[in-house]
């Protein structure tokens, strides 16, 4: 049985490799809410290794308890590059 850091430490690296996998999706033209979710492979050579990171840590963090749906998914990327937007230098801090 996994604990929750585990299960938070996979489900951040699931949405980092995600990130990646968008960011190159984006970066050769491609409508990443449309293209990600396909069943096959992209023959770009640089797609198809992330594409194929991602898989293996959605796998890695299903085993430990996190599983989203494709949808889940895109909505948490969508609210990611939202707040990228809004804090483009990273996350604000309190200055005491």
């Amino acid at each position: 049985m996994s604990n929750q850091t585990e299960r938070d430490t996979l489900g951040e690296l699931l949405f980092r490799e995600f990130d990646a996998y968008v960011t190159a999706l984006t970066e050769h033209g491609e409508c990443w809410s449309d293209a990600w979710p396909s069943v096959t492979w992209s023959s770009h050579p640089t797609l198809a290794v992330l594409q194929g990171r991602f898989a293996v840590a959605r796998e890695a963090a299903a085993a430990v308890g996190v599983r989203l749906s494709d949808s889940e998914i895109a909505e948490e990327q969508r609210e990611r590059q939202k707040y990228r937007e809004l804090f483009p230098d990273g996350a604000p801090t309190l200055v005491g």
